[in-house]
């Protein structure tokens, strides 16, 4: 009796391993599918972290959740540990669904790319849509086809739904209406305003990510993850990319660019839009404000969230330690929240 409750207890164990069953693990977004047996693997803490002796030389930052922080004190020290980063000659960079333009504004703009002698290049933005090299040259962009934007457009029509989307080029944002409903949804939706176009017009412009609420994608045409990428955003929109599109994809671009493999680049992030990066690089980090679901594809996971200066830790365990300098006391209050 005994042998046969241990192989029950033994069979369990195996099916809930990290405390999730296989049915859990197939939550929407987390990507099960980029590493069938990604939910087996348990990440670590960072007590027992050994630095490299020869850490990767680019570092991927997610922004939102991540990087960005309400705090003054912590602010200046994630950012003070990013320009520290560079001056010991290795490149940290940043890895988010934003474009390049509202990212470095959201940080700071042009005060604190001078602090950190950073101006958003090398960056992979877009979720992997945009990867820029060093020198600030597009080393490419991926856009969706004309075709799956026709057939997109016909499945909003038929079902009243053109007011549940937003569609972005490199830089700017487009809705079809005049209300559009996502934005009430978006964090930022405050300070972001959309240009109003006709589809007409769209299909000219270089249409690389898709956001859109309140409705399943049940185009027949389309299958997710060979037309088209999808991840659910932290505020519960949906954002769609190209076909094999990811950060993951943008930094492995990156880096063949550089004639690097995947093992030169490590990555901090917190949502479901960062676990392939999670799952491609060697030193990969969770935030501890990251959902369980993304923590899982992390190599390790930090005790500290945003507003702790996670990314200040994860670096100094890369590069560290590192010491807040004076020139940065202000950079807080250029920050836009």
């Amino acid at each position: 009796m005994l042998f046969i409750v241990l192989i029950i207890a033994l069979t369990t164990r195996s099916l809930t391993v990290g405390g999730l069953n296989e049915n859990e693990s197939r939550l929407k977004g987390d990507c099960d599918a980029y590493s069938p047996l990604s939910h087996l693997r348990l990440p670590r803490d960072t007590s027992g972290f050994v630095k490299p002796e020869e850490p990767p030389k680019y570092f991927g930052i997610d922004i939102d959740g991540t990087l960005l922080a309400k705090n003054k004190e912590v602010w200046e020290r994630n950012i003070e540990a990013f320009a520290e980063t560079r001056r010991r000659g290795y490149i940290p960079f940043l890895c988010t669904g934003r474009a390049q333009g509202s990212s470095l504004n959201l940080i700071g703009g042009k005060t604190v790319m001078e602090k950190i002698s950073y101006r958003g290049y090398p960056g992979v933005y877009k979720n992997g849509a945009v990867i820029f090299a060093e020198d600030g040259k597009v080393l490419s962009m991926h856009i969706f086809p004309k075709e799956f934007l026709k057939i997109l457009y016909n499945f909003l029509v038929a079902n009243e739904l053109i007011a549940n989307i937003l569609f972005y080029d490199e830089e700017e944002l487009f809705s079809l209406v005049e209300d559009n409903k996502v934005l009430k949804k978006m964090t930022s939706g405050k300070s972001t305003i959309p240009k109003i176009f006709k589809f007409e017009d769209m299909l000219k412009k270089n249409i690389l990510m898709l956001k859109y609420q309140g409705f399943e994608l049940n185009v027949p045409e389309f299958k997710e993850g060979i037309d088209y990428i999808e991840k659910v955003d932290v505020n519960g929109t949906h954002d769609l990319s190209p076909s094999g599109v990811t950060k993951a994809s943008g930094i492995q671009e990156l880096m063949e660019h550089y004639g690097l493999s995947t093992k030169d680049c490590g990555f901090i992030g917190d949502g479901y839009n960062d676990v392939e990066a999670m799952e491609l690089c060697e030193y990969s980090f969770a935030v501890a404000n990251a959902p369980d679901e993304v923590k899982r594809h992390a190599k390790f996971v930090l005790d500290k969230t945003c507003d702790q200066a996670a990314v200040a830790e994860a670096l100094e365990l890369m590069y560290g330690p590192f010491t807040v300098t004076s020139d940065l006391a202000n950079v807080h209050q250029m920050v836009q929240l």
